[in-house]
C-alpha cells in the first residue's frame, strides 16, 4: 500500500477504503470495525486520472438522483476577468461617474467604509504600489484591468493559507500553452503584476497562478448581486460533459453546492458543462478549445443529430424533413444535408443564425400574441422547433407575453413550455433548477387556462380533469426538485410557491370532482 498505515492500529495496511479511497487498513475485521465512524466521512466519489484528461471525480458506489456529492466553500473570490466597475471591499456594484475611490489604492469603491473592509484590507498595500495608477479603472466600462484582482488574492494564500495554496497550485492551468498563443489577459496581467506591482513571485508562478484560474474560476453572484468569480478545492474536479449528471447550486457566501441530477452507476464520470448546455455546438467548440484547451468528447458532441434534437442544425431548405449535418476536414466544417447532399459552409450557417438572434433582440416582433406567433412560426419554418435559434425565440417571447393572459397568449404559452420541457430534459436530464422552475412556470400557466376555461365555458369535465391532474403532477415535480436547492437561494421560496400552486390545484380538482360525482 505504499507505506500506509491502518486507520484504527497503525499496522502496515493491505487493503483501502474501496468506496473513497482514502482510508487504509490492515484487514478486512479492521475495516469492518471502523465502518460506523468511517461511512459518515466516506464521500460518494473518489479521484482517478488519465493521461486525456488529468485528475477527475467518479462515482464510488450506486448513487441517486438528487445526491449531494460536494458542499465547499470558495477558497478565493474576485471579480470577473472583464468585468463593469465593482466594489473590491464588498463585491457591490458601482453606480454613476462620481464614485469613491479607495484613498491608499485608487481603486473604485462603492463607498469609502469599503477601503477598510476585511475583503480588501491585505490586497490594498500591493495596489498602492501601483503610484502611476496604471491600473486602476477610470470610467463606467466592462474593462480587463479587474482580472488581476482575483490572482493577487490567490497569490496572498501562499502565507495566509499554506493549504489552500497547495490546491491551488495543483489545479490544471495550461500555462504553458497560455503563454504559446500570447492570450491577451494572461500576458497584460502578468505583466502588470511582475512589472508594475514589482511582485515577489517568480514569473512562473505568476503564468500559473493566472492561469490556473482562467481554468477552473466558477462564476457565481456575489452577496450584493454582482457576477464574480470563485475558486473551489473539489468542484473543479468534476469532468466535463455537454450532457451533465452534476447540478452546481450557489448559495450563501459562495457556499456550492454539487448534487446528481440522474441515477449514476459506480464509476461513472460525475460532470458538470463547463460551457452551459444550452449553447450551441460551436460556441461549446470555441470556449473549451480556447479556455479549457481540449476538444469534447462526450456522447452529444459525438453524434452530430446531438442526440436526436438537431439543437445546432439547420434546416434542409429542399428536402422536408430533413436537417443538415456539420462534418469537419482538415478543420474546415460543412453542413450537409445526408438526403440530397446540398452544402452550406460554416460561416454562412452562422451569418443565418447571427442574422436571426439580431431579429430576437428587437423587442417589437413578440411585443403582440400574434407578431409572436408568426415569429415563432417563421424560426421554425426555417430551422425548427428544437434548433438553438427557436429556443432563443421562444424564451423572447415568454419573456414579451408574460402578462398576456388572454386565452390564445395562454395556449401558446403552454405550448412552448412544453416544447421546452422537452428539449431540456434532453440536453440537460434529470433533477436541475432549470427544469424545476420551467415546471413550475407551467404549471402555473396552465392552471391559470384551467381556470379561465371553466369560467368562459363548459369543458368536457372527464379531459378537463385529466388535465388538472397533469398539472398537479408537473407542480409536484417542481417542488420536489426546487427543495433541492441549498438554504440561502431561491430555491426553497420557489418550492413553496410551486406546493401553493399544486395544493391550488388538488383543490379545484377535488371539488369539480365531487361535482361530477353528484351530478351522476
Amino acid at each position: 500500500m505504499g507505506g500506509s498505515s491502518c486507520s484504527v492500529c497503525d499496522a502496515v495496511a493491505s487493503m483501502t477504503c474501496g468506496g473513497c479511497g482514502t482510508m487504509h487498513y490492515c484487514g478486512k475485521e479492521h475495516q469492518r470495525q471502523h465502518w460506523l465512524q468511517h461511512r459518515t466521512q466516506c464521500p460518494p466519489y473518489k479521484m482517478i486520472s488519465s493521461p486525456e484528461a488529468g485528475r477527475y471525480l467518479v462515482a464510488s458506489r450506486r448513487l441517486p438522483a438528487g445526491q449531494v456529492l460536494v458542499e465547499e466553500q470558495p477558497l478565493a473570490v474576485g471579480p470577473l476577468s472583464i468585468s463593469e466597475l465593482v466594489c473590491l471591499g464588498c463585491h457591490g456594484p458601482i453606480i454613476g461617474d462620481d464614485f469613491p475611490r479607495c484613498p491608499e489604492c485608487w481603486w473604485p469603491l462603492c463607498s469609502l467604509e469599503c477601503a477598510s473592509s476585511s475583503l480588501h484590507q491585505a490586497e490594498c498595500p500591493i495596489l498602492a504600489t501601483d503610484v502611476k495608477h496604471i491600473g486602476p479603472p477610470t470610467t463606467q466600462m466592462e474593462t480587463l484591468r479587474y482580472d488581476v484582482i482575483l490572482s493577487i488574492r490567490c497569490l496572498l494564500l501562499k502565507s495566509k493559507d499554506p493549504t489552500a495554496w497547495q490546491t491551488l497550485m495543483s489545479m490544471e492551468h495550461h500555462s504553458e500553452q497560455r503563454q504559446l498563443n500570447q492570450e491577451d489577459n494572461q500576458v497584460v496581467t502578468v505583466r502588470y503584476m511582475s512589472e508594475v506591482l514589482k511582485l515577489d513571485y517568480d514569473i512562473e508562478t505568476l503564468h500559473q497562478i493566472r492561469a490556473a484560474i482562467a481554468t477552473n474560476g466558477m462564476e457565481i453572484r456575489s452577496e450584493k448581486n454582482t457576477r464574480v468569480r470563485a475558486m473551489y478545492p473539489m468542484v473543479r474536479l468534476f469532468n466535463n460533459s455537454c450532457v451533465p449528471n452534476v447540478h452546481l447550486s450557489c448559495g450563501v457566501e459562495g457556499t456550492m453546492q454539487a448534487r446528481t441530477t440522474v441515477p449514476i452507476k459506480i464509476g461513472e464520470p460525475l460532470c458538470i458543462c463547463y460551457t452551459g448546455a444550452l449553447m450551441p455546438a460551436w460556441e461549446r467548440y470555441d470556449t473549451l478549445t480556447k479556455t479549457y484547451h481540449f476538444t469534447c468528447n462526450c456522447t452529444r458532441c459525438e453524434d452530430p443529430t446531438e442526440l436526436g434534437t438537431y439543437f445546432s442544425c439547420p434546416r434542409c431548405p429542399d428536402c422536408t424533413g430533413c436537417y443538415m449535418l456539420s462534418s469537419t476536414w482538415l478543420d474546415e466544417t460543412v453542413w450537409r444535408c445526408p438526403t440530397c447532399k446540398l452544402e452550406k459552409t460554416d460561416t454562412q450557417v452562422r451569418e443565418d443564425i447571427n442574422d436571426w438572434l439580431q431579429r430576437i433582440l428587437m423587442d417589437d416582433i413578440f411585443n403582440t400574441f400574434k407578431r409572436a406567433k408568426a415569429t415563432l412560426q417563421e424560426v421554425e419554418d426555417q430551422f425548427h422547433a428544437q434548433h438553438y435559434v427557436w429556443m432563443r425565440a421562444a424564451h423572447s417571447a415568454l419573456y414579451q407575453l408574460c402578462d398576456n393572459n388572454t386565452e390564445p397568449a395562454l395556449k401558446l404559452r403552454i405550448k412552448i413550455w412544453k416544447k421546452l420541457v422537452y428539449l431540456y430534459s434532453v440536453l440537460e436530464p434529470g433533477l436541475t433548477k432549470r427544469r424545476g422552475m420551467t415546471l413550475l412556470e407551467m404549471g402555473i400557466i396552465m392552471l391559470r387556462a384551467a381556470k379561465l376555461e371553466y369560467d368562459e365555458g363548459d369543458p368536457f369535465m372527464p379531459e378537463f380533469l385529466k388535465q388538472l391532474q397533469e398539472i398537479s403532477e408537473y407542480l409536484k415535480e417542481a417542488t420536489q426538485i426546487l427543495q433541492l436547492e441549498p438554504v440561502g437561494t431561491r430555491g426553497p421560496a420557489l418550492a413553496q410557491r410551486a406546493e401553493e400552486k399544486r395544493a391550488e390545484a388538488e383543490e379545484f380538482l377535488h371539488r369539480l370532482d365531487s361535482s361530477s360525482v353528484r351530478a351522476e
